[in-house]
């Protein structure tokens, strides 16, 4: 989280930024045409340094709260045991072992999480709307009745697998939209796709946009 903080572009120029500020006054204060005695010089160069150094750690500390708030809130549930991931044939994330720190074993249920996201992709593929909306979580499917906003509306029309797994209730797709008011850029972005039981079915429960700090909620916002 350090490094990444020391990387942020913001906490850079932002530094740079301090840094200049309180070199150009004390190159000023030094200069033979600022007549100052030598006692006022001290204080000045003193007191620029001192509000220099508190704003550079305000920032500092902005920074790296914001990365740990970031790595806090896009931790993964704890609920999967040991396995290696399943990778989507074209490549993408690399297959990875992720240890589990609970002992619950993981629910064996047909289809597997793997086979319910496959069958999704499938499914938007096709426009097949039915089955699509068939794999979601009864209280997601409500909005189909009434979906969000044509503002807000994010809409599923182009689905690939990036990573899936019959062992763990996380996967990643990657997916073509139409976003808010009909934009649309036939660009590929990397989701993450949370699932649950319900019923004794798997379903979707939650959708995230993946960025380069962590993947944020926009389940509100999807439709396929």
């Amino acid at each position: 989280m350090i490094m990444e903080s020391l990387g942020d572009p913001v906490w850079q120029i932002g530094g740079g930024i301090i840094l200049l500020a309180a070199l150009v006054p004390i190159l000023a204060l030094c200069s033979p045409e600022v007549h100052l005695a030598p006692q006022h010089q001290w204080f000045l160069t003193r007191l620029l340094l001192l509000v220099c150094f508190s704003c550079f750690l305000v920032l500092s500390a902005g920074v790296l709260l914001f990365h740990g708030a970031n790595a806090a809130s896009t931790a993964e549930p704890l609920v999967t045991q040991p396995t290696s991931a399943t990778a989507a044939p074209h490549g993408g994330l690399s297959p990875t072992s992720v240890p589990s720190l609970s002992t619950t074993p993981f629910p064996a249920l047909t289809p597997s999480p793997a086979q319910l996201l496959t069958t999704f992709c499938d499914a938007i593929n096709q426009q097949d709307l039915n089955t699509a909306w068939g794999q979601y979580a009864k209280a997601l499917q409500k909005e189909r009745a009434t979906p969000p906003p044509y503002q807000v509306r994010i809409t599923i029309v182009h689905c690939q697998l990036e990573q899936v797994s019959d062992t763990s209730a996380t996967g990643y797709l990657l997916l073509k939209t139409v976003g808010p008011n009909g934009y649309t850029d036939d660009v590929e972005r990397l989701f993450q796709f949370t699932l649950r039981v319900e019923e004794s079915a798997w379903k979707i429960a939650q959708t995230a946009r993946c960025l380069a700090d962590g993947c944020l909620d926009d389940t509100t916002s999807f439709v396929p």
